[in-house]
């Protein structure tokens, strides 16, 4: 009826510019939320205490961890229990390329030292890199063969494998004694932060562009269904062996910062699960293939594993293995995902059928 057309025309055109509106504004809003955040985090080393450092260079660690473990498991549906491979094989590549570059120290000037030690960092940063990229070649040729849990399982191995390495390898890794690294081939920690937050926003922005590229919507149609994305033409095998290359490099390079910070690693503390697990924990809480979700769950993590460190020092392992069973069962999608849901359901009230639509990014 006229009337009827008269009198909702001007609410769904309010609702029409309401939406547009929101679509110029959001992304200048979270550009400046993206900038503020880098400014507070360049300068944190100059307005907080050695605690607070410390806390935000583990958190970005973490981030940038589970942006790698997001990377292969979140936009590909292939779940790794053993990423933390390759962050051992970056930490036990970085040890020994700073204790080999201890000798020359002793030959340099006061005024040639510290140049000598930028190019020191930097190469062992990228050697931790690229051995990582070099062992997870042949690995993912031959286990992304396999689908599902076996896939999970085969990695779990190769975790393992790497810390039996770790351990027998007693000539070039002192075995179960670990390596020491010398202060004289240590940064100060302001350096270490540094660079780990640079890893964190590298790997928080090669993620950001994978999902905005064809690439990105090709890992996530493997994701959806891999024989369909077979059948309409994606080379599956190319694109997953290279997120997994892309992925396992993340971790290498983070390995070499984690020994610059800790001056030590082990077997134990190089190939330990419980970093997996964390990774697992951090991508599912924030939402699995965004580019945000990650982001958000490494902040309520670290922030919530803190305290639980603090207070209950003897169970926090344990509080935390809860909350990924809380998380799997109440919110498969993770917070962003939730959220999605939470704006689409207006839609479905207003139109006979909802869009369905990935979780934002």
């Amino acid at each position: 009826m006229p009337g009827n057309v008269s009198s909702t025309t001007p609410a769904r055109n309010s609702r029409f510019q309401s939406r547009v509106t929101g679509s110029l504004v959001v992304p200048w809003l979270k550009m400046t939320g993206v900038i503020a955040i880098i400014l507070v985090a360049l300068a944190a080393p100059m307005m907080t205490s050695d605690y607070i450092l410390t806390f935000l260079l583990q958190l970005f660690m973490m981030l940038a961890l589970a942006q790698s473990w997001n990377l292969i498991s979140g936009m590909t549906g292939y779940v790794s229990f053993g990423h933390t491979a390759f962050f051992g094989v970056g930490a036990y590549t970085g040890a020994l390329i700073l204790t080999a570059g201890l000798p020359l120290t002793a030959c340099l000037t006061p005024t040639s030292l510290p140049w000598f030690l930028s190019v020191l960092f930097g190469l062992a940063i990228l050697c931790g890199a690229a051995v990582s990229f070099l062992v997870a070649l042949p690995l993912g040729i031959l286990t992304l063969r396999l689908k599902g849990p076996y896939f999970a399982i085969a990695m779990l191995g190769v975790n393992e494998i790497g810390r039996m390495v770790a351990t027998l390898w007693v000539d070039l890794t002192e075995g179960g004694d670990g390596i020491t690294l010398s202060p004289a081939v240590l940064p100060d920690i302001s350096v270490t932060y540094y660079a780990m937050f640079f890893l964190g926003a590298a790997a928080t922005g090669l993620v950001a562009w994978i999902h905005h590229s064809r690439f990105g919507l090709e890992l996530r149609t493997i994701r959806e269904d891999e024989g369909a994305a077979e059948m309409i033409g994606v080379n599956t095998t190319r694109d997953k062996v290279l997120a997994f290359l892309l992925s396992a490099t993340i971790p290498g390079a983070v390995g070499v910062v984690y020994v610059m910070y800790t001056s030590f690693v082990d077997p134990h503390s190089a190939f330990t699960p419980i970093l997996n697990l964390q990774m697992i924990v951090i991508v599912l809480l924030g939402g699995t293939g965004t580019i945000w979700g990650p982001v958000l769950g490494a902040v309520i993590i670290m922030g919530f594993r803190e305290f639980l460190w603090a207070e209950f020092p003897a169970a926090h392992l344990a509080l935390l293995g809860v909350l990924v069973i809380l998380v799997v069962f109440y919110m498969p999608r993770g917070i962003l995902g939730l959220m999605d849901k939470r704006k689409a359901m207006p839609l479905s009230h207003s139109t006979n059928h909802a869009p369905t639509k990935e979780p934002m990014p």
